[in-house]
């Protein structure tokens, strides 16, 4: 009977320590290439833990794009992320509808689930010849935000 509930201790400790490791939350890294069709973006994601600075691999992520200055004012499609080659890493194809900051927001499901959210700002650049292009320009606001997305605060 002993050696029955030592097991049964046992096993609950590791569910309970897997479970942590899933829970832990994400940060990521976002960067975003013109594509030749205009206001389109090949995204490049990559996911870590926040603690362990472990790539996030097989998960499930959602990239959605929002103006904070307009919000709700434009209608961007969610896309899904495919896996890239490798660990952790994630590509996306975003269609914009005018250049400017965009939020994008970063649903994560998987073996963690959590939601991040990057302002990048999507503008105007120019090469040596004063030519402009769809370049972006990253501005990495980190914005932590619950499942509720309500804005949650780092502790110091």
């Amino acid at each position: 009977m002993r050696i029955f509930i030592a097991g049964l201790t046992l096993s609950a400790m590791l569910i309970a320590g897997g479970a942590a490791l899933a829970g832990e939350r994400v940060a990521a890294d976002v960067s975003c290439m013109a594509t030749a069709e205009k206001l389109t973006y090949d995204c490049t994601i990559m996911l870590k833990g926040k603690k362990s600075g472990e790539p996030v691999a097989g998960a499930e992520v959602v990239v959605k794009a929002d103006m904070p200055s307009m919000p709700l004012a434009h209608n961007v499609r969610p896309v899904k992320a495919a896996a890239g080659a490798m660990p952790g890493h994630y590509t996306a194809t975003l269609e914009l509808e005018m250049l400017g900051e965009w939020a994008l927001t970063l649903d994560v499901s998987g073996p963690t689930r959590d939601r991040v959210v990057k302002k990048l700002d999507f503008g105007p650049a120019s090469d040596e010849s004063g030519h402009e292009h769809g370049a972006m320009k990253m501005k990495d606001h980190d914005s932590d935000m619950d499942h509720d997305g309500m804005k949650m605060e780092e502790a110091q």
